[in-house]
Order: C-alpha cells, then structure tokens, then sequence
C-alpha cells in the first residue's frame, strides 16, 4: 500500500493568501489600466489602443477572478 503524502496545512494557507494578494493586484492593474486614457489623435490608432487596453484589462480581470478562485478551494482544503 502506498504511503499517504498530506499537505501541510499552513503552507496551503500561505499559498492561498499569495494567490489572494495576487488576485487583488491583478484586479488593481486592470482598474488602473482602464482609467488611464490615451489620446493618440488618430481615429484607427485609437480603436487600436481601446481595443488593446479593453482586452488586457479583460485578462487581468479573468485573471483576478481564477486567482480568487484557486485560493478559496485551497481554504476549503
């Protein structure tokens, strides 16, 4: 029979509180990257730039979101 492994409990908290600290700093920067508007002054470099700028602050988001995530299954652990 094969020997059990347990995880350590207070290295699974640790984690847990890394990846929630994580999940607010990915947040944040998709808050601060939205609120900062760069006029380019050309009407198709500026949908390129809004484009760019909405679809990065979406990853940081999702990101955020599954960060939170993981670190709640792992409270639950």
């Amino acid at each position: 029979m094969p020997a059990e492994h347990r995880m350590d409990q207070t290295l699974l908290d640790v984690v847990s509180a890394e990846l929630a600290r994580c999940s607010a700093a990915a947040l944040d920067a998709s808050d601060e990257l939205l609120a900062h508007y760069g006029d380019t002054g050309d009407a198709t470099a500026q949908r390129a730039v809004d484009t760019l700028v909405n679809k990065a602050a979406g990853t940081l988001s999702a990101l955020s979101e599954r960060l939170g995530n993981t670190s709640r299954e792992l409270q639950g652990a």
